[in-house]
């Protein structure tokens, strides 16, 4: 790791409190590494972002580069409520694609998202356009059809409904792009949960962006069950992933549902 403290520190120690692994220590009223845990530097960036006076750097990285909270406004917890209740999973796209501009700026947020042990490893792959969406699902149906034979029960039913209606999608809806979230398994120690929690950011994110959104099950299950469709999408065999249909939406609902089952709360 790398740390440059500025004439601007006040000493106030906050760095070296907040540092999840103990690799800062207070010296002469200034943060230091600690010579036995600067390896296990996480580059989490708590130091740079918790400093008050914005005096420290990390890793080649300064404050000045970082957005002040005070300058950003925080939704409130009835706001998010709000967005969680009327989430809905898209299943009715428009046909006009997305701007490539607006996809790849949004994505740009997901660089924030949380992951076990602060391990930034994550690849997020876009079909970004409904043509290109339509190439990959044929070869990926005629992967399908060649082996219907053996095909689990749960596939079956989709595959014979495309092969009597070539035109019938129900795998990804018509939707006009797709994100696949990608994890290193030699990488960090959670890499599924950090693309399933990848998937949920970008969900919230999209649908707040007025997208329609839907997370795609069934690639996973083909996937497991012909593995050669992985080399459709470009996902290394046995990698984690997960993935999203994403779109203009064609449906507007007037209202939230009603969750009465589903979900326990225990109070421990």
């Amino acid at each position: 790791m790398k740390i440059e403290v500025s004439e601007k520190c006040v000493g106030c120690g906050a760095c070296a409190a907040d540092c999840p692994v103990g690799v800062l220590a207070m010296s002469d009223g200034r943060p230091v590494p600690r010579a036995d845990k600067a390896q296990h530097c996480m580059n989490c960036q708590h130091c740079l972002a918790v400093c008050p006076v914005g005096a420290l750097s990390l890793n080649g990285v300064s404050p000045d580069a970082c957005a002040s909270v005070d300058a950003l406004s925080m939704p409130s917890a009835e706001q998010m409520r709000a967005l969680m209740m009327m989430r809905r999973s898209v299943r009715q796209f428009a046909q006009e694609d997305l701007p490539r501009e607006r996809i790849a700026a949004l994505l740009e947020t997901l660089k924030y998202v949380p992951t076990g042990c602060n391990a930034r490893n994550l690849t997020f792959k876009v079909v970004a356009s409904r043509s290109k969406l339509d190439e990959l699902r044929t070869k990926m149906v005629e992967l399908l059809i060649a082996k219907k034979d053996e095909l689990p029960e749960f596939l079956k039913g989709p595959v014979a409904s495309v092969i009597k209606n070539p035109g019938a999608d129900p795998f990804f809806r018509h939707a006009p792009h797709l994100l696949i979230v990608q994890g290193d398994p030699s990488v960090g120690v959670t890499p599924q949960v950090d693309c399933d929690a990848a998937c949920a950011y970008f969900d919230l994110l999209a649908q707040g962006s007025g997208w329609g959104v839907t997370w795609c099950g069934f690639l996973h299950i083909i996937i497991d069950a012909v593995p050669e469709v992985a080399d459709v999408f470009g996902i290394p065999r046995g990698a984690p992933f997960y993935a999203m249909m994403f779109g203009t939406p064609a449906v507007r609902y007037a209202r939230t549902v009603c969750r009465r089952e589903g979900a326990r709360v225990e109070m421990i």
